[in-house]
């Protein structure tokens, strides 16, 4: 299938255990044949195979301990949002290739990126999320002494 390794890839970001990514996406690529005419049917086949394959993800994951660090994302942003950031920062794709698996147009992926980016922002901001390590100098109590300093003990 086209997007095989990509879903293995996905599924692989967002759980721990490399044979059980593999038998998500095996699992997902299943219930896609066995409803082949209504994925085809509907108004994006590849919309709906990215949401079979979610839901696959989703259902394994609840309740697991074999869930990636990466989730921490799927619990502070939409599930959409969630899946860009994913693509695009985890997984190294470009809009135009997230847009493609997700079986939606370019713009929607820019878009969600740039709300997720909002969205984090604001959590930061709320204390919702811890933000990034403080950069500001350490105090002057916690540097060595001057090694050059010659005065009496």
């Amino acid at each position: 299938m086209r997007y095989q390794d990509r879903y293995l890839r996905y599924a692989r970001a967002r759980v721990a255990d490399p044979s059980l990514s593999r038998e998500l996406v095996e699992a997902a690529l299943g219930s896609m044949a066995v409803n082949w005419a209504g994925v085809l049917a509907s108004h994006c086949p590849a919309a709906e195979a990215w949401d079979i394959l979610g839901s696959v993800i989703a259902q394994a994951l609840r309740g697991e301990t074999a869930a990636s660090r990466c989730n921490v994302v799927y619990r502070l942003l939409p599930p959409l949002q969630a899946d860009v950031v994913i693509l695009r920062h985890r997984l190294c794709l470009s809009d135009e290739q997230a847009a493609d698996l997700l079986g939606v147009e370019e713009s929607v992926v820019t878009s969600q990126l740039l709300m997720a980016r909002r969205t984090v922002s604001e959590k930061q901001q709320h204390s919702e999320i811890p933000g990034p390590a403080s950069s500001e100098p350490a105090d002057a109590t916690d540097t060595p002494p001057n090694k050059q300093d010659n005065s009496p003990p």
